[in-house]
């Protein structure tokens, strides 16, 4: 019987919690093959618990083993560096799978519209956190943290992530993960001082 074959576009915890639970569906029924192809337009895998997790948070991002675990089976496939819509098209996925499963999460922040919002200086979450955690997109981001006041809207996780890593001591966050690149900038940060 020729398996199942399935296309998870995004390699994030979405992407690879769908793919464990088509692999584990095939574990428990007798008559269902199933092959699990994931492209993802990065080089790496795991989305935003690599990119977007505080790097001061490493027990979140130990849900990455249980994504290795899924990486590791035979019926499973990774290609990362692929972007559909220019290296595959959309159309070529649904012809070639037998189904896409479509999980890329979200790539942008959403605007605002306050005053200032667009002046130098002010960056968007999603940017900051991609930049501390170097993600490939945001290594062209440099905030300037050597100002003498920063200014966190909103009151949600990933607000208070970035206002805690503003805040953290540098020798502290040298014993996490966060980019090489971001640790030398919080070494500037004045109102630490």
């Amino acid at each position: 019987m020729r398996p199942y074959h399935v296309a998870i576009v995004g390699s994030g915890p979405s992407g690879f919690f769908a793919a464990a639970s088509l692999l584990k569906a095939a574990d428990s029924a007798e008559d269902i093959e199933v092959a699990v192809d994931m492209l993802e337009m990065l080089p790496t895998p795991w989305g935003l618990v690599r990119s977007g997790v505080a790097p001061d948070h490493p027990k979140i991002k130990s849900i990455s083993k249980q994504f290795e675990k899924t990486a590791e089976d035979p019926r499973f496939r990774f290609f990362g560096n692929v972007v559909v819509g220019e290296h595959v098209q959309a159309a070529e996925l649904a012809e070639r799978y037998d189904a896409v499963i479509y999980a890329v999460g979200a790539q942008s922040d959403r605007a605002l519209n306050i005053p200032g919002e667009d002046l130098p200086g002010s960056i968007a979450a999603v940017d900051f956190v991609g930049w501390y955690n170097a993600h490939p997109h945001f290594q062209d981001r440099s905030p300037d943290l050597s100002c003498g006041r920063a200014v966190v809207v909103g009151n949600g996780n990933v607000a208070l992530d970035v206002a805690r890593i503003l805040v953290t001591d540098p020798d502290v966050l040298a014993l996490t993960d966060i980019a090489d690149h971001a640790l030398e900038s919080c070494g500037h940060v004045v109102w630490r001082k």
